[in-house]
């Protein structure tokens, strides 16, 4: 069951460790810069900033690897419906529309609502509009 989750958690995210690592290193030879700035080492500084530079890029290169890696089962699926239906039809204007261009703008609008439905949330329960008022959430 271990090696299952592992293998799951290695599915979802695969460059999850690798871009930690990156991250880590970077802020570790952000601080020892520090360092060599407040003993004036300029060598060293320099020295640094070089190695810097290269963890920086490959830290750039594990994440767009990574984002990849997690739309490769998106493209995976819209190709897949477009076998079936390459085209949509829109009921009560009667456009014709992509398939890719249909699936892009759900996808859009699915996480852009996800995006807003925090505010509205917190404004609404602030508000009491939900029948569900301050004083009485806190006689719960």
């Amino acid at each position: 069951m271990k090696m299952v989750s592992e293998l799951v958690k290695y599915l979802k995210d695969p460059h999850a460790k690798k871009v930690q690592h990156y991250k880590e290193r970077y802020q570790e030879l952000d601080d020892l810069s520090n360092v060599a700035v407040d003993i004036g080492d300029a060598s060293a500084y320099k020295s640094l900033q070089a190695e810097m530079k290269e963890v920086f890029f490959e830290y750039l290169t594990a994440v767009v690897v990574d984002s990849i890696y997690r739309l490769a089962p998106y493209v995976l699926i819209i190709w897949i419906i477009s076998l079936k239906w390459p085209t949509i039809t829109i009921p009560f204007v009667n456009w014709q529309v992509d398939i890719f261009g249909a699936f892009l703008v759900s996808y859009l609008l699915l996480h852009v609502g996800k995006w807003l439905i925090k505010p509205i949330k917190s404004i609404v329960y602030r508000l009491g509009l939900f029948g569900l008022g301050s004083s009485e959430a806190t006689k719960i």
